[in-house]
């Protein structure tokens, strides 16, 4: 599969970051061999596209997970479908069409990263899908950050997907886009706060910040958690 390295984005967090475009269309059977990345049977019989989107995201890891001396570590995924990470290493891995980011540190007190990349919602999305992403008490604020981005509603679910990603190895169960609620935003990052309680070190009323920046119709997204 062809694929290069981009500088497209450049992320606020200072951790080990890449990201690269990738052709789906040149994926073949032989590209995760290609790259020594393990295919999983689950996506045996998945369709290109999807092979080729995880593909793309696993190569991303491994470069990164290569800066701790670990790039020939084999990256599974555990029964919840979250990959199972080096000992004392925090990543997350994010794709989409044509792209894919990965993000990792070995900083202790980093308990957990979220990065998510979404190309822009079609303008009847960003109306239609209002209800399943929103907070009903969001809907004031939403109002405003649209008056400052394009696409208020990818911003915000893209926000959302991070903060899952960062906070579920601590949580290690499912929440909805209602359990947070953005209060507070800039030209650069969301603040969010719990709507209920997820774990005993994360409280309803606690604060949750995520980075963001729009650039060529898509969306990046950085969440980092570090425990008190």
């Amino acid at each position: 599969m062809q694929s290069t390295q981009s500088h497209l984005f450049t992320p606020y967090l200072s951790h080990h970051f890449h990201c690269i475009q990738f052709d789906p269309d040149s994926f073949d059977a032989l590209s995760f061999e290609q790259q020594n990345i393990l295919l999983p049977a689950s996506l045996d019989k998945a369709v290109a596209k999807r092979r080729a989107e995880f593909l793309a995201g696993r190569i991303c890891a491994k470069t990164c997970l290569a800066q701790f001396g670990q790039g020939d570590f084999t990256l599974l995924n555990g029964s919840d479908r979250a990959p199972i990470w080096p000992a004392n290493i925090v990543a997350s891995i994010t794709h989409t069409r044509g792209i894919a980011a990965a993000i990792a540190t070995n900083d202790i007190a980093v308990k957990g990263l979220g990065i998510d990349i979404e190309r822009d919602m079609k303008p009847k999305q960003e109306v239609e899908l209002q209800r399943q992403i929103l907070h009903p008490e969001e809907a004031e604020i939403f109002t405003l950050f649209g008056e400052q981005v394009h696409c208020p509603l990818t911003v915000i679910f893209s926000a959302k997907e991070s903060i899952f990603k960062a906070l579920y190895s601590t949580v290690q169960k499912f929440f909805g886009f209602d359990a947070v609620k953005l209060t507070q935003f800039d030209d650069k990052k969301l603040i969010f706060t719990l709507m209920e309680t997820l774990h005993k070190d994360l409280g309803e009323g606690q604060q949750v910040e995520v980075y963001y920046q729009c650039k060529d119709a898509l969306v990046l997204t950085e969440c980092e958690y570090i425990a008190q």
